[in-house]
């Protein structure tokens, strides 16, 4: 029995909380996703990521997992997803998925299997490309696809689809009754809309709902404390840098992110990384004041001249 596998592929151990699970899904999904990653082996990586995120990201098949190994985490009815048609990660399964298996198993266990009987349309996948900023806000928009018409003609079908603020890349939400049609008067298979999400123009990043940037501040700046501009998905914020601010210092804008994907009234938080920058060239009277400075405070330095630091 291994119950290590998923474990090792998210890079995470068995203690790892829920979020801890999901940071790691959504870190790996981003990197081997096969609409970002055209390496060898990535697009199998990502199905190993996806497989194992459905089973170590519900606490239920967990703990099965964890106890029994996959045969375990696999004896339930497979359901895995946001509620709602909106999934994240693969498919959510059932007995309509493996199509005729369905019907096998139906007169193996006395369903009365009828060749002719009613069945449901094959579904459908459609991929949609966002913006960093269409991704957290949101849009509406009409997508056109071909599918099998009852009768057995293909036809174009627009459908206008609302896609809710906070998706991600490998995401994906279910619009019933949008696929194809079904056989002998069988209902409509389902439309899987999936979604890759560009890279920001401004260089965010995104966690979740949460953002993350970085703002480059001059010397003068971290040693005296500033006023500063930042940008965020939601505007320009001024931000108050303390005296004595150290390169690396975060600083949290609160509400300044993306919509969770799941509460679309709640929002996420930017958080805003000072930079010190270094000049690379300084004046002869810049040199000169350093130098002051480095005397009053008792420091001795042997300036260099390197890389035309100095000019």
């Amino acid at each position: 029995m291994d119950n290590e596998e998923y474990y090792n592929t998210l890079g995470i151990d068995k203690n790892a909380s829920q979020d801890e699970i999901k940071h790691a899904y959504r870190k790996l999904s981003k990197k081997y996703h096969p609409d970002l990653n055209h390496e060898p082996g990535a697009e199998d990586k990502y199905k190993q990521v996806q497989e194992a995120y459905e089973t170590l990201g519900n606490p239920q098949k967990k703990a099965a997992y964890d106890q029994y190994g996959k045969a375990g985490a696999n004896a339930g009815d497979g359901q895995n997803g946001f509620g709602g048609g909106f999934q994240q990660g693969g498919f959510s399964f059932n007995g309509q998925d493996f199509g005729d298996f369905g019907d096998i198993f139906s007169q193996m266990f006395g369903g009365g299997f009828n060749p002719n009987g009613p069945r449901k349309g094959r579904d459908l996948q459609y991929r949609v490309n966002l913006t960093f900023e269409e991704a957290v806000f949101g849009k509406e928009t009409e997508i056109k696809y071909v599918r099998q018409e009852k009768g057995g003609s293909s036809k174009e079908h627009a459908v206008k689809v609302t896609i809710p603020a906070g998706v991600e890349t490998g995401q994906q939400m279910r619009l019933s009754g949008q696929g194809e049609a079904g056989v002998n008067g069988g209902p409509y298979g389902d439309l899987y809309v999936s979604f890759v999400v560009g890279k920001s123009a401004d260089g965010f990043q995104r966690e979740g709902a949460d953002i993350y940037s970085e703002k480059g501040i001059s010397f003068v700046q971290a040693a005296l404390g500033d006023k500063i501009t930042v940008k965020t998905v939601r505007g320009e914020v001024e931000l108050t840098v303390p005296a004595g601010t150290q390169t690396g210092t975060e600083f949290r804008l609160r509400g300044k992110g993306s919509a969770y994907v799941n509460n679309p009234n709640r929002i996420g938080d930017h958080y805003v990384k000072v930079v010190v920058q270094v000049p690379k060239r300084l004046s002869e009277k810049e040199r000169k004041a350093l130098q002051n400075y480095a005397e009053t405070r008792g420091e001795s330095v042997t300036p260099q001249k390197k890389r035309g630091l100095f000019g």
